[in-house]
């Protein structure tokens, strides 16, 4: 089999992985930790010959997969991510521990290291949410609704801020966590980030505005990072580095 063959293989079994999550992600914010087993089993296999044929070696792979924990690691301390994404990076590391040699054939070189090129496509491909955010807000705004009538008192810098990274909906529309949280308090308060690690103090917070009559409130604008994920994976085999294109671009 030759290492073309090989890095399509990976991608379909990449593709799979993270669209299944993907949808699951969307539709229920729950993902079984097989499907990430799965994926990086299947990995391993085809890292398995590929050591086998010595188009591989044991220090690439360790080197991407050891990169991708230890990042992983540390965006889960600050928070940043979830359990689920740390293990999708993992897995893809594993499927991918060298950049496809698709992208030399299409593109005339390949990223140098693609665990940190996964990654990097992966923060750009995150530009969408504030851009989505923004566009919705501005509908809003378009339609005659006043965003901040009940925060007139909050800064300039901080109303910009929220139009980047919150949607301004009726209450009625919330969806409630685990898809949105609230970013104002009952008391009146509001913040810029929103806290997605207690669910029950979440909807009581929905509940209690509700007592209130607030008939419009501020809700984190998120997508599951997982869809992030996959969007960043998806320019990663299309294009290779992406941030590496707009440096020589500019």
């Amino acid at each position: 089999m030759s290492l073309l063959t090989l890095d399509i293989v990976r991608t379909g079994v990449a593709l799979a992985m993270l669209g299944y999550g993907s949808f699951r992600d969307l539709r229920t914010r729950e993902i079984h930790d097989l499907l990430w087993v799965a994926g990086g089993g299947t990995g391993l296999v085809l890292d398995a010959y590929e050591l086998f044929l010595g188009t591989l070696s044991l220090r690439q792979l360790v080197f991407s997969v050891g990169f991708m924990v230890a990042v992983g690691l540390v965006l889960g301390y600050l928070r940043l991510f979830g359990g689920a994404d740390l293990l999708a990076f993992i897995a893809l590391s594993i499927i991918h521990p060298r950049a496809p040699v698709y992208l030399q054939i299409n593109w005339g070189w390949t990223p140098p290291f693609y665990a940190f090129t996964l990654i990097s496509n992966t923060a750009i491909a995150g530009i969408m949410t504030p851009l989505a955010a923004l566009t919705r807000n501005l509908g809003a705004v378009s339609r005659g609704t006043d965003l901040f009538e009940r925060h007139m008192d909050v800064s300039a810098l901080r109303k910009a801020a929220l139009m980047f990274t919150a949607v301004n909906v009726r209450l009625g529309d919330v969806r409630g966590p685990p898809y949105q949280y609230p970013l104002e308090e009952a008391g009146g308060g509001i913040r810029l980030r929103p806290d997605i690690w207690d669910d029950e103090k979440a909807a009581e917070e929905f509940r209690l505005l509700g007592e209130r009559c607030v008939e419009r409130v501020w809700v984190s604008a998120t997508l599951p990072y997982l869809v992030l994920i996959t969007a960043g994976y998806i320019l990663s085999v299309a294009f290779g580095d992406v941030l590496l294109w707009l440096f020589i671009a500019f």
